[in-house]
C-alpha cells in the first residue's frame, strides 16, 4: 500500500511536468484576451516512460495522461488566478509476479489563485485503483474540500463485504439525536454511579456490621439451643411439680372452706374494730387540737424583764382554745419560766453571757 501511495503522489508531482513537455502529445489550445483578462483551454494527451523512482530501476513501465486544463487571469499578472482540470492517466511498469504494478485514475481539480497552480489543491475529487504483486485490485476515492455536499436523493454506502448503511444523512441525523440523548443518559448515569458509590460504601458497612451481628446471633443460637435444653429438663420437673401442686390446690380448697367461715367472723370483728377505730380517731383528733391549742398559749406566756413576773397567755387551733399562767424570775444573767395550760406544762431556763 505504501508503494501505492508513492505512485499516486508522484502522479500528481509529474502529470503537470509531462503535460507541459508535451511529448507526443496531441490536442487544441484555444486563447481568448479581452480588455482585463486572458482565458485559455488547452487539450493534451501525453505517452510517456514512467519516471524512474529510484537510481537503478528499468524503464519497462509506460504512462498515458489525457488532460483539459482551463485558466483565467487578469492582463496584469503572470499567473493564474482561475484554473480548473480533468485529468486521466494509467501506468503499467511492465513486470510480472510480485513486482508487478499497474494503476489508473482520474482527478477532477479546481482551484483559485495559489490553489491554481498546484496539484492536489483547491477542491478536487480523484478516483484511483491499483494492483501490485499479482495481488486483487483495490480502489480508492479521495475528496479535498472545505465543505462536501450530496444532492437529488439518498446517499447510500456499501463497504463492499456485504454491509450497507442506508440513507447517510438521515442515519447521522438519527445517530445526533442519539448521541444528544446518551450524553444525556451519560451525565445521568454518572450521578447515578456516585449515588451507587455512596450506597455500596454504605451498604459494605451494613453488611461488616451484619456479619458481626451473624455472628453475635449464631453463638446467641448455640447459647438458645442449650437453654431450651434446660427448659425441656425443667418442664419435665414442672409436670411433675404440676401433678403434686394438683393434690395440694384440692387440700386448699377444702381449707379454704374452713377459711370463709373463719373470715366471716373476721369481718365481723373487722366491723366492729372500724367503729372503735373512728372513734378513737375522733377523741384522738379533739384531744390534738385542743394540746395545739394549750402549747400555743403556754408559749405566750412572757418571760420578766427583770424581778418576778406574772403572766397569762391565750391560744387557739382549729375549733378548740386553750388560757396558760404563768410565773418567770430574771435576775442579773439568768431568767426562768414556769407555765401551765390545762394538761399541759412547761418551762425554760436562759443565761446571758
Amino acid at each position: 500500500m505504501n508503494n501505492i501511495h508513492k505512485n499516486f503522489l508522484i502522479f500528481f508531482i509529474s502529470a503537470p511536468l509531462l503535460l507541459s513537455t508535451s511529448l507526443k502529445a496531441d490536442g487544441e489550445n484555444e486563447r481568448y484576451e479581452s480588455e482585463d483578462m486572458v482565458s485559455t483551454v488547452r487539450e493534451s494527451s501525453t505517452v510517456a516512460d514512467y519516471p524512474l523512482l529510484e537510481e537503478g530501476e528499468d524503464d519497462l513501465g509506460a504512462t498515458a495522461f489525457h488532460s483539459i486544463n482551463t485558466r483565467a487571469r487578469p492582463l496584469d499578472e503572470t499567473s493564474s488566478s482561475n484554473s480548473a482540470s480533468v485529468t486521466t492517466g494509467v501506468y503499467n511498469n511492465g513486470k510480472t509476479g510480485e513486482s508487478q504494478y499497474s494503476d489508473a485514475r482520474v482527478v477532477l481539480q479546481a482551484g483559485l489563485d495559489a490553489n491554481a497552480m498546484c496539484s492536489p489543491c483547491g477542491a478536487y475529487i480523484s478516483l484511483f485503483e491499483s494492483a501490485q504483486g499479482g495481488s486483487e485490485a483495490g480502489t480508492d476515492i479521495s475528496y479535498s474540500a472545505q465543505t462536501h455536499s450530496f444532492m437529488g436523493g439518498e446517499v447510500n454506502i456499501n463497504n463492499g463485504d456485504g454491509t450497507y448503511v442506508y440513507d447517510v444523512a438521515g442515519t447521522i441525523n438519527t445517530n445526533t439525536t442519539d448521541i444528544a440523548t446518551n450524553e444525556t443518559n451519560i451525565d445521568t448515569n454518572t450521578t447515578g454511579i456516585s449515588t451507587n458509590k455512596t450506597n455500596i460504601a454504605t451498604n459494605t458497612a451494613g453488611i461488616a456490621t451484619n456479619v458481626t451481628n451473624i455472628a453475635t446471633n449464631t453463638a446467641g443460637i448455640a447459647t438458645n439451643v442449650t437453654n431450651i435444653a434446660t427448659n425441656t429438663a425443667g418442664i419435665a420437673t414442672n409436670g411433675l411439680n404440676i401433678s403434686t401442686n394438683t393434690n395440694g390446690i384440692a387440700s386448699n380448697l377444702t381449707l379454704i372452706g374452713s377459711n370463709t367461715s373463719n373470715i366471716q367472723s373476721l369481718s365481723t370483728s373487722f366491723a366492729n374494730f372500724q367503729v372503735d377505730t373512728r372513734q378513737n380517731f375522733a377523741t384522738l383528733s379533739s384531744n390534738t387540737h385542743r394540746g395545739l391549742a394549750e402549747v400555743t398559749a403556754i408559749s405566750n406566756v412572757a418571760y420578766a424583764s427583770s424581778g418576778w413576773r406574772a403572766s397569762i397567755g391565750y391560744g387557739s387551733y382549729e375549733s378548740k382554745s386553750a388560757t396558760a399562767i404563768g410565773v418567770s424570775f430574771a435576775g442579773e444573767n439568768a431568767k426562768f419560766k414556769i407555765s401551765t395550760s390545762g394538761d399541759a406544762m412547761g418551762m425554760g431556763i436562759s443565761f446571758d453571757f
